[in-house]
């Protein structure tokens, strides 16, 4: 379980590296986010579907794969919250894919009275394919803020 103490803004520094946590993901773990999100594509479930659409085996769908990224940012600074967060999806994750989800912080500061970090992120797959890239902007939670400065 994630540490739940508010990180404070002074005790995160430019260059800090965030993660990596690595996953593989299943088709059980594509099956329980269908389930919740109503996903009926069957590129994303069928091999035999994945396969008449161009693709070796199914596919992991991109926003299963950032919301994994977008967690680890989240536990990665307890008492804070994305505020912006921007990906790109460079290459599909297929099922059985190991994938490493990591960062770095690229700047710290106040901006508008409000303390605010930015990071770049990235998700790898097994073969060092950047399968996603973006950027992050957390701030603090608004009941947190009065211990982070």
């Amino acid at each position: 379980m994630p540490d739940s103490t508010p990180k404070p803004l002074s005790a995160i520094e430019i260059g800090d590296e965030i993660g990596p946590l690595t996953r593989t993901l299943t088709l059980a773990d594509v099956q329980r986010y269908a389930a919740v999100t109503s996903l009926t594509d069957e590129r994303f479930l069928k091999a035999e579907r994945a396969t008449q659409m161009g693709f070796h085996r199914p596919i992991v769908p991109g926003p299963l794969t950032a919301t994994l990224l977008a967690k680890l940012l989240t536990d990665s600074f307890p008492g804070w919250r994305l505020r912006n967060f921007q990906v790109s999806f460079r290459t599909p994750v297929g099922h059985g894919d190991t994938l490493a989800f990591w960062g770095t912080v690229t700047e710290k500061g106040e901006r508008d009275g409000v303390a605010t970090i930015h990071c770049d992120v990235v998700v790898e797959n097994q073969h060092g394919d950047r399968v996603i890239v973006g950027t992050a902007t957390l701030v603090p939670r608004p009941h947190a803020e009065r211990t982070l400065s």
